[in-house]
C-alpha cells in the first residue's frame, strides 16, 4: 500500500510543528515551574536501589 505525501512527511515534522502551542495544556506546561518541581521531588527518586521481582508469566522479553 503506497503512502501519500502527507503520511511520509508526518514522520519528518518537528514536534513543535505538530503541537498547537496555543492549546491550554501547552500554555500551562510553559508556565509550570519545572526546576522547582524537579528539585522538590528529585530526592524521592535519586540514589535508591530498586530490586525487581520476577513474575512468572509476565515477561515482555521472552524466557
Amino acid at each position: 500500500m503506497p503512502m501519500d505525501a502527507a503520511t511520509e512527511d508526518f514522520f519528518r515534522l518537528r514536534l513543535d510543528h505538530m503541537i498547537d502551542l496555543r492549546h491550554a495544556l501547552a500554555v500551562l506546561a510553559s508556565r509550570m515551574p519545572w526546576q522547582q518541581i524537579e528539585a522538590s521531588v528529585s530526592h524521592v527518586f535519586s540514589g535508591k536501589v530498586r530490586a525487581g521481582k520476577k513474575l512468572p508469566g509476565i515477561d515482555l522479553f521472552g524466557e
